[in-house]
């Protein structure tokens, strides 16, 4: 069962890769650009997280320090309320 760990490391990897590149595309096609806004920090954020969380538990690398860092940023981009149209 050794050979599954550098499998499921490596899908973790595409998932994030193909979570960035797919909301930086999404982004950037049509005719005008969109912005990054929170939704889109929230998204990337979320994305990224998760696969990084499993990614580091699978590979016996979660520290404590790793954890505060992750959960920090997820606290950020969820903790902020949203601007709200006038």
């Amino acid at each position: 069962m050794a050979w599954v760990q550098p499998i499921l490391s490596g899908a973790l990897v595409v998932v994030m890769l193909v979570a960035l590149v797919g909301g930086l595309c999404n982004r950037l096609k049509g005719d005008t650009p969109k912005g990054i806004g929170w939704q889109f920090i929230r998204y990337i954020v979320l994305s990224m997280a998760l696969p990084l969380i499993g990614l580091l538990a699978l590979n016996d690398a979660l520290s404590s320090a790793a954890a505060a860092l992750i959960g920090g940023a997820m606290g950020y981009a969820f903790g902020k309320k949203g601007e709200t149209e006038k």
